[in-house]
């Protein structure tokens, strides 16, 4: 009955971990404001796999799903071209689109002949030249493309950027971008060959910046010339600023917005600003002369983003309740486990084998070699142990690897710049477990080998039979020894289990070891292994690998913030 209930919490345990998995997938389809893009008369914002049309002012004009526009990701950029025509950028995999918004005709226009990009990007048209531009995170570069079929030509010199991110043109056509990692906004002038050469640059690292979040990450020209800049402690920070940049003062005030704000995009429409909170499902105007906030949006786009949030929210909490249950779960399986174990063997420690007080003073005669009689119990269940491991081994790693491929499969073939992060680390941590297993492997063949050494003496001197059939004859006095087992170099004999279970049968040990015990070496746990590390003990070093192994997997474990 007991054991029964262990069994019970250990399916309720599984059914709950399942319940979070899903649940916190469910939530991450409803999202809240991730990019825009706007112009005096309208604003597109993408929300929930869903594109949003608004005027100006905020009135919902129309709200089309994936399967108008084509989108099967986050976009990580949006533009709108001027001429009745939206951009559209996608990560996963990297494409432009550029679609006719009357009708929603849309083709994919490409990145001309050069690798796609892997990390951030951001696009621009160039109106000047009818071109379009785009900035690569991961390359630290600028591109430009004449046409559909031209090649894209590289337009700045090598390390003039560094995890670039948005970019802009001002009232004179001068390109502004937002160098993240190097803590900057710049400008470049076009040049006579055709490229840019750099003009005026202000450091984000200014008396506007607070608890480091001087990483500019989107940027924004109002119309009274001024920059609007979105700065984070780094590309995935949770929070940023929002800071004003005159083009020759720098950093001339910093906008108060709600806070907590997780602002993932920044545009202008008229004399307002457009601020995104992906956790708030809410896009702010900011008023470019006086600086008020307000939220934009009319009744009815409020009401669509109030109800994506109470999805959202929906679905975090059965993920939290979730998480509960495979805390409480767990806890009464441990203790359910710990009930139905007789109560002479929850806590009482086994004593060792070596008792020197109870044990002869001298080896009995014996003629030749005498080798101990082993437990014929513990060599059977050896045998089935070493399958086991290997058994389990291989299923653990074709569990993690299924529950890999099913995270992915439902992020589907785009997962978006946020899940894509939550996918890469689950990634590593598949790796991770993979190397820890593959860490045990050596370990369990170690801790094999050495439960399966046999010993024996002629009374007065130890041999050790190795697995290989060879034989080691040693001294007493160059052994040592701890309740549990015995040490000759880098060679480790236990003498029971793990479990506390004797590998030899009973008096074996007493008899014919323990007398020869009295001129080695008395060692305590700690000693022992101190043994095993001077000599390099395999066993202690494939132990010392696999515990690094565990604690970096459950730092990253830590890290999966779901």
């Amino acid at each position: 009955m007991r054991i029964g209930l262990a069994l019970l919490f250990l399916a309720l345990l599984l059914a709950s971990l399942s319940a979070r998995f899903w649940a916190t997938d469910r939530s991450m389809h409803y999202a809240g404001p991730t990019h825009l893009a706007a112009d005096s008369q309208q604003v597109f914002l993408f929300a929930s796999d869903n594109l949003y049309h608004l005027s100006s002012q905020g009135k919902l004009l129309a709200r089309y799903p994936p399967e108008v526009t084509g989108m099967t990701d986050v976009p990580i950029d949006l533009r709108i071209t001027g001429d009745d025509r939206l951009l559209i950028a996608g990560q996963q995999p990297a494409r432009i689109q550029s679609c006719d918004t009357s009708n929603w005709d849309c083709q994919d226009i490409g990145f001309g002949r050069i690798d796609e990009p892997k990390r951030q990007f951001k696009v621009l048209i160039d109106t000047a030249s009818h071109s379009l531009l785009f900035t690569d995170a991961q390359g630290d570069s600028l591109w430009g493309r004449a046409g559909p079929d031209s090649e894209a030509i590289r337009l700045l010199p090598d390390n003039t950027l560094a995890g670039p991110n948005d970019l802009t043109f001002d009232s004179l056509g001068h390109l502004w971008i937002a160098d993240t990692d190097h803590r900057r906004i710049v400008e470049f002038v076009p040049a006579a060959d055709g490229g840019f050469e750099i003009g005026r640059e202000h450091s984000t690292m200014n008396e506007l910046t607070r608890d480091q979040r001087y990483y500019p990450i989107m940027l924004a020209l109002s119309g009274d010339g001024n920059l609007w800049v979105t700065q984070a402690a780094g590309f995935l920070d949770r929070y940023a600023d929002l800071v004003v940049y005159d083009p020759d003062q720098g950093a001339v005030k910093q906008v108060s917005l709600p806070s907590g704000v997780f602002a993932t995009d920044i545009a202008a429409t008229g004399g307002d600003i457009l601020v995104t909170d992906l956790e708030q499902f809410t896009v702010y105007r900011v008023d470019t002369g006086s600086h008020e906030v307000s939220i934009f949006g009319d009744d009815r786009f409020k009401d669509a983003m109030s109800r994506l949030k109470l999805e959202h929210e929906h679905y975090r909490r059965i993920s939290h309740l979730a998480l509960v249950a495979v805390i409480v779960f767990a806890v009464l399986m441990v203790l359910a486990a710990v009930i139905a174990t007789p109560k002479n063997r929850r806590w009482t420690p086994v004593p060792g084998v070596i008792d020197m007080e109870a044990a002869a003073q001298a080896v009995p005669s014996v003629k030749g070699i005498y080798w101990l009689h082993r437990n014929p119990k513990i060599d059977r269940s050896l045998k089935r142990l070493e399958i086991l491991g290997s058994s389990v081994i291989i299923v653990m790693l074709a569990g993690g690897l299924a529950l890999y491929g099913w995270a992915r499969m439902q992020a589907g073939v785009n997962p978006g710049e946020e899940l894509q992060e939550k996918l890469n680390l689950l990634g590593y941590i598949f790796l991770l477990s993979s190397l820890l297993m593959a860490a045990l492997i050596p370990f369990v063949r170690q801790s094999m080998k050495a439960m399966k050494r046999r010993l024996g003496t002629d009374g007065k001197q130890l041999y050790i039979r190795l697995n290989d059939g060879r034989e080691i004859t040693v001294p007493p006095a160059e052994l040592a020894f701890t309740n549990r087992a015995i040490f000759y170099q880098k060679y480790f004999m236990p003498l029971q289990t793990g479990k506390r279970q004797n590998l030899y049968q009973d008096g074996e040990v007493e008899t014919w070891i323990v007398p020869l015990l009295r001129q080695a070496e008395k060692l305590s746990e700690l000693g022992g292994l101190k043994h095993q590390w001077r000599h390099r003990g395999a066993l202690l070093s494939w132990s010392l690998v696999s515990v690094v192994a565990l604690g970096l997997l459950l730092f990253l474990l830590s890290q999966l913030n779901v």
